[in-house]
């Protein structure tokens, strides 16, 4: 095995990885440092989270992570909405970051470039100096699409012209990367571009939720019976998820079980997350040093999702913990769960109420869905997955090398 020189262009300093974006690249990192050299290049929030993230040091070669401040993001968002050009590029565009990815590219020989998120492809030269595979992950024109769907006018307006935008920004990348990646069937689907390469799948991995045993301490005792919700809290899928629970479905099984409780469980909760907190029976908690201890409490782990892209990492880390978990559909589509195999689907309130209330009147069901960490295992192993990965990138650093024309036509030089 030869060890192959990566540049990793990052949308957010992918530590630590508590949050669906981070977790998926910080494992990408762990597991190919571990073989290969790698020079990350990543955004974080504030200065704060740049020391936070001091640990990846010991995986890099280079790790260089520049603070975004708010005014920059929104300036640079503004100025994209005046071009016409994809807001979250905007987003996330600095001339600073620019110059230092243009400075490594002139001064390493890289056999690769590694994009996480199509917002980091416009740092990658046209044509660029070595093959460039971009790990979409998720397909973000489909998710603002269904941003829109759910909004009303001016937002629905805003995300509607967003996920246009982005939808062209992603045909442009397929045409001209080397290779494609998404972590889903689905995300496939939704960037098959003709004329463009295959879009391979390389699915997520889980980890049990780490905690400090199996024993549920007496305050997480005290909320049972509860229905659980693990998120952050400001993330508008999340936010909408629980408002959708808590405001048509909790009132539905409260009926029959007056008694149980919705816990919300998550970081940075939002002004309408905390205003659920009033509803008779919802526990905003707030960041909480053991989620695990959570999970283990549930009678239940939902997963109500009217806005959905991608694997929802919450999902498979109460499966791996073998709890019982009622989802919508498109996140069990996700990770190819089956309807009372693997967990409950539930699309209409009445649907997800019944559900619940089948797990709470019925132990034996209970039972019957916490056998699901062979499942986990088979499918969302790190390190099988993400071999899957590394094979991937090895045959593209050693292959021929390929350009990029103006056209985004692939040609072997």
């Amino acid at each position: 095995m030869v060890s192959v020189r990566i540049l990793f262009l990052v949308h957010r300093v992918p530590y630590p990885p508590t949050k669906g974006e981070k977790i998926r690249a910080f494992h990408e990192l762990q597991f190919l440092a571990a073989r290969h050299s790698i020079d990350l290049f990543c955004f974080a929030d504030s200065p704060e989270e740049v020391a936070e993230a001091q640990p990846l040091q010991e995986f890099c070669n280079r790790c260089y992570i520049e603070p975004l401040n708010r005014i920059n993001r929104w300036s640079g968002a503004s100025r994209s909405l005046l071009r016409g050009e994809p807001l979250s590029e905007g987003y996330f565009f600095s001339s600073k970051m620019r110059s230092e990815v243009r400075g490594a590219l002139g001064t390493n020989p890289y056999d690769l470039i590694l994009v996480y998120c199509s917002s980091m492809g416009q740092y990658v030269p046209r044509p660029a100096p070595a093959p460039v595979v971009i790990d979409f992950v998720d397909t973000d024109s489909a998710k603002w699409s269904q941003y829109a769907r759910i909004s009303s006018f001016p937002l629905s307006w805003l995300y509607a012209r967003e996920a246009r935008s982005l939808a062209r920004c992603e045909k442009q990348l397929v045409l001209e990367s080397a290779a494609c990646v998404v972590s889903t069937d689905q995300e496939a689907a939704d960037l098959d571009v003709e004329g463009g390469l295959p879009v391979e799948v390389i699915c997520n991995g889980v980890c049990p939720p780490s905690g400090s045993g199996t024993e549920v301490p007496a305050e997480i005792r005290r909320l049972q019976p509860y229905a659980l919700f693990v998120g952050t809290m400001d993330y508008l899928p999340n936010v909408d998820a629980v408002s959708y629970f808590a405001e048509d479905i909790l009132p539905l099984i409260r009926k029959r079980h007056p008694e149980l409780r919705f816990v919300i469980a998550g970081r940075n909760p939002s002004r309408q997350v905390l205003r659920l907190g009033r509803h008779p029976n919802v526990v905003v908690t707030g960041a909480v040093p053991d989620v695990y201890s959570y999970v283990l409490g549930a009678s239940a782990v939902v997963a109500p999702f009217r806005i959905c892209q991608g694997v929802q990492n919450k999902v498979l880390e109460a499966l791996a913990a073998g709890q019982p978990v009622v989802s919508t559909s498109r996140p069990a589509r996700a990770i190819g769960a089956r309807n009372g195999e693997t967990l409950l689907v539930a699309d209409t309130p009445e649907e997800f109420a019944s559900a619940v209330l089948s797990l709470l009147d019925d132990p034996s069901l209970r039972t019957r869905l916490s056998g699901t960490r062979e499942f986990v295992k088979a499918r969302f192993d790190w390190q099988k997955n993400l071999g899957q990965l590394e094979r991937l990138l090895e045959r593209l650093a050693n292959s021929p090398r390929i350009e990029v024309g103006v056209a985004g036509r692939a040609e072997t030089r």
